[in-house]
């Protein structure tokens, strides 16, 4: 049954509010940015905290967003110089995602205890109804219940995650969360579902969907229904990642499986953590804790057809401490995700969280730092990287396994002499152990061999032949210019290596 509630929410603003940088600090331009891009700091509603949380746009263009602090903002012509916000929605309980149908205009929220539609009744430019779609989860009092989307799939089923519960023995003089915490992982279970992902079917039905998930402050999904999201770093996660999301599926944290009817009545920590490995599907990418990202949001996928550049069909994500935005690019492997990851646009303003691509093929990313702590010093914001249209950046594209090493690809033809050096491809490798632990070292690391180069005759294909070892990651540094000289802006690549080609 849906539940319906209505609330007094403040009154919209109709008119052009003042509007102010968004925070104490004063904006800082990125140290990392490829050629034609540049950034443009968005001016926000002046002295409201606006911790972006969500984004979504509507049919006309215009974009709503969440903030950590309950409330729905809308901009109107967002791409022009004549932007003007009005708040739509307050009193939420900490939002940490929007949806907003295309089509009908409808606006669904994840907020801490359920997935509510925002509806605004007479047309006066504010939500005056709640609608309580699904509220099947549990919660406590505890700060780090957060819950996490929305996303919507071709046959309208929503779908979100769940973070796991803050604890350990007398955490906050208090053992009342003290719960599912197994082999003492530092993040336990104190109410239903803690730690898994799940789907809403449009009658508003709720059913849990995977398990073993941390922190999973992310959920993107592509054309073709997949699901995806990032897990940050933390026990029972060597590294933050990204899964790729089956139902059923077994990401690693074993306090979830609490309410797993398969482990119904059986002490979690009578089974080894080495079995708990053995049972869990392994990140598709793993991100390097602290070269490439430490607390990653969601992943969006470039779909402007290249009116974002030369990147389409990639994820982009954000990361909430390093304040940088780096790409996804995913490869299938015996029918299996794994791939590799690169950064793109390092050291914005504030920390990012969500992030969406624009008609006009810009990508706008919401930041926030409060609590979170983020390397650009404001406390929030919001900005739009925009691509100028006709500057190819010379950058790594993307890197793919083969049978006998891997292929790079750049965007632009490479200096073909130096392109064909196997010094110019300084590889590692190591692996990371999965354990209760908060996170892991790299293990065994060791330096890979180039055995052979080979440049495509456009000169922008590498294959480099080298020892392969499945469950490890592998490490590219490359120094190799372009044909015309230019520099890669990021030179690292990270590829996740679950398992080798058939």
């Amino acid at each position: 049954m849906i539940a319906t509630t209505k609330h007094v929410l403040h009154a919209a603003l109709p008119f052009a509010l003042a509007l102010s940088a968004g925070s104490p600090a004063a904006a800082q331009g990125p140290n990392t940015i490829p050629a034609g891009y540049r950034v443009e700091t968005i001016k926000l509603p002046e002295g409201v905290a606006f911790g972006v949380s969500g984004m979504g746009f509507a049919r006309d263009g215009s974009l709503f967003v969440t903030t950590r602090e309950g409330e729905v903002w809308k901009l109107v012509n967002p791409q022009s110089d004549k932007r003007t916000w009005q708040r739509f929605a307050s009193g939420l309980h900490e939002p940490l995602g929007i949806f907003v149908d295309g089509k009908t205009n409808q606006i669904f929220v994840v907020q801490r205890p359920e997935l509510t539609e925002l509806i605004d009744t007479d047309g006066d430019g504010r939500a005056d109804r709640f609608k309580t779609i699904s509220a099947g989860w549990g919660l406590t009092d505890n700060y780090h219940e957060y819950a996490y989307g929305p996303v919507r799939d071709s046959h309208g089923n929503f779908y979100g995650t769940l973070n796991t519960t803050l604890s350990w023995p007398g955490w906050a003089g208090s053992d009342k969360w003290d719960m599912a915490r197994v082999h003492d992982g530092k993040m336990g279970r104190a109410a239903r579902y803690r730690g898994w992902s799940f789907r809403i079917t449009p009658d508003g039905t709720f059913e849990p969907w995977s398990s073993g998930l941390r922190s999973p402050a992310g959920i993107g999904i592509n054309e073709h229904d997949e699901l995806f999201c990032t897990d940050n770093q933390g026990d029972w996660v060597a590294t933050s990642c990204l899964h790729v999301m089956a139902k059923g599926d077994f990401h690693g944290h074993p306090s979830s499986l609490m309410d797993h009817p398969d482990y119904s009545g059986i002490d979690l920590n009578s089974i080894s953590i080495e079995e708990y490995g053995a049972r869990r599907k392994p990140a598709a990418v793993n991100f390097p804790h602290g070269d490439l990202a430490n607390s990653p949001g969601e992943p969006v996928v470039d779909d402007t057809n290249g009116g974002f550049g030369p990147f389409a069909g990639q994820m982009f994500v954000g990361d909430q401490t390093r304040s940088n935005v780096f790409r996804v690019v995913l490869d299938k492997v015996n029918g299996t995700y794994q791939g590799c990851a690169i950064n793109f646009i390092d050291h914005l303003q504030s920390g990012i969280v969500r992030s969406r691509f624009a008609r006009d093929g810009s990508l706008w990313v919401g930041q926030t730092g409060r609590g979170w702590r983020s390397r650009g010093k404001a406390l929030f914001g919001l900005e739009r990287i925009v691509w100028d249209g006709k500057t190819t950046p010379f950058a790594i594209h993307s890197v793919r396994l083969t049978r006998d090493g891997f292929e790079v690809r750049f965007t632009k033809p490479a200096n073909a002499e130096l392109a064909t050096k196997a010094s110019a491809y300084a590889i590692e490798r190591w692996r990371y152990k999965h354990h209760p632990g908060y996170g892991s070292p790299k293990l065994d690391e060791t330096k890979v061999p180039v055995e052979a180069v080979r440049l495509s005759d456009d000169r922008q294909t590498v294959r480099l032949k080298v020892p392969l070892l499945a469950g490890t990651m592998y490490q590219f540094s490359i120094a190799v210019p372009g044909a015309d000289g230019g520099k890669l802006a990021s030179s690292v690549a990270w590829y996740t290596l679950n398992q080798l080609r058939n």
